[in-house]
């Protein structure tokens, strides 16, 4: 079985829900999500752990 670009046609028209005047940066900013990890606390609760 092999893929061509037929087999993605229903995956790459456009989304009615899109606001294509935001830019792509600013609505991948939106989707981020900021993680604030202390590694040395998150190295500890694992040695406690076990």
């Amino acid at each position: 079985m092999s893929l061509t670009t037929d087999d993605f046609t229903a995956f790459t028209g456009d989304d009615p829900e899109d606001d294509e005047e935001v830019p792509l940066g600013d609505a991948l900013r939106e989707l981020a999500v900021d993680v604030d990890v202390d590694s040395v606390e998150a190295v500890r609760d694992v040695r406690e752990r076990i």
